[in-house]
């Protein structure tokens, strides 16, 4: 066959051929980079993320290679010498683009990852996306690898159906073996995702512990309770519990506080008394909640007082102890002041007449209840 008067079948025209097509490609390879470098600083100037530099930066490299590796494959299935080997170096070109492409693939994936923690996740409430775009780093570096690797054992017809078996018993092997761990796994996975608590908040579980969330892991969360320990638990444990966070909706927190009164007090009286107390403490201390007007209501008879709770409002619940404290202290100096009576726990004993058992006096307790002389 003549290709512009020459004889394409001879030996010296392949390998001229050979020749061109590698230049051609080292050519293209070259100005790849070139293109590259321009298209990099044109998109740094005209968009404000930084994600379409990162994406042209991280094709850059695997471009350049891809060319280059195109240019010596070709050519080498130029060369007549290489005619017994064709099949082999086709194969071996396939599987040098396949690894190119794959790490082409997790270079961008790891680019827009890298821009989304870096540029959108500062702007989003909590610290999910701070928690879960290195861990998608390392598990989409992963998958991306794994299916690649499958694809270029298929490429050469190795057959993958054993494989996939092999790992589907062998990650459900590991999956009974990790059980407890990938549980925990799951589970802080739901509760980062999900957003229920944030590190700070102070929370109460239903079975008890309470404290300042310090750190939520994918394993394990912290929190530090008022003595200044940590209590570590598994998110498994926190997935399933009834938690009460103290934050949400708000830091502010309602606290009741339950006193009683005598029966002979006037009750007008001790409403106006009490509520004077409550108010005064809100305004006093800055623990309380100013714009919060106090409640009172009376709620039973008891059986040595009228009982009733006051509601004021903290700012948080550390301040409620304080504020809670100093309350009590002003309503039983101020009731003692206006003479209102809270009782002690008393009981009548009604004797009927003509019954002859008495009552033992105080002496007589004192002396066994036996009584001087007998």
């Amino acid at each position: 066959m003549l290709i512009f008067g020459l004889d394409s079948s001879a030996e010296w025209f392949k390998w001229a051929a050979a020749a061109v097509i590698l230049v051609i490609f080292f050519i293209l390879a070259f100005l790849s980079r070139l293109l590259m470098a321009g298209v990099m600083r044109l998109l740094a100037h005209r968009t404000e993320t930084q994600l379409d530099d990162m994406i042209v930066h991280a094709l850059r490299g695997p471009l350049y290679m891809v060319l280059v590796v195109t240019g010596i494959w070709l050519a080498l299935l130029q060369i007549p010498e290489l005619d017994p080997y064709r099949n082999p170096v086709h194969d071996a070109g396939v599987i040098l683009l396949l690894i190119l492409a794959t790490i082409a693939v997790v270079r961008v994936v790891n680019a827009v990852l890298i821009c989304y923690g870096s540029e959108i996740a500062p702007r989003t409430a909590g610290g999910l996306d701070n928690k879960i775009v290195p861990l998608l780093q390392r598990v989409s570096k992963v998958v991306i690898y794994a299916i690649g690797l499958l694809i270029i054992l298929d490429q050469l017809n190795v057959n993958i159906s054993p494989i996939l078996a092999g790992l589907g018993i062998g990650g459900l092997a590991v999956a009974l073996a990790l059980q407890s761990t990938l549980s925990n796994f799951l589970a802080g996975t739901y509760v980062i995702s999900d957003a229920i608590i944030h590190i700070g908040d102070y929370i109460m579980l239903d079975s008890g512990q309470d404290g300042f969330v310090e750190d939520i892991g994918w394993r394990t969360t912290k929190l530090r309770n008022w003595q200044g320990n940590l209590i570590i638990f598994p998110n498994s444990k926190l997935a399933e519990a009834i938690v009460t966070d103290f934050e949400k909706p708000e830091k502010a927190m309602l606290f009741s506080v339950g006193c009683g009164v005598s029966y002979e007090s006037d009750l007008s009286k001790v409403e106006r008394v009490a509520m004077q107390v409550a108010e005064e403490t809100m305004r006093k201390y800055p623990e309380g909640v100013k714009d919060f007007k106090p409640v009172l209501r009376f709620k039973s008879f008891g059986d040595s007082n009228i009982d009733f709770d006051i509601i004021l409002k903290a700012i948080d619940r550390a301040a409620h102890y304080y504020l809670k404290s100093e309350f009590i202290k002003a309503l039983h100096k101020r009731f003692a002041e206006e003479g209102i009576e809270i009782q002690y726990p008393v009981r009548k004993l009604l004797i009927g007449e003509g019954q002859n058992s008495v009552l033992p006096s105080a002496r007589q307790k004192n002396m066994g209840g036996v009584t001087p002389g007998s």
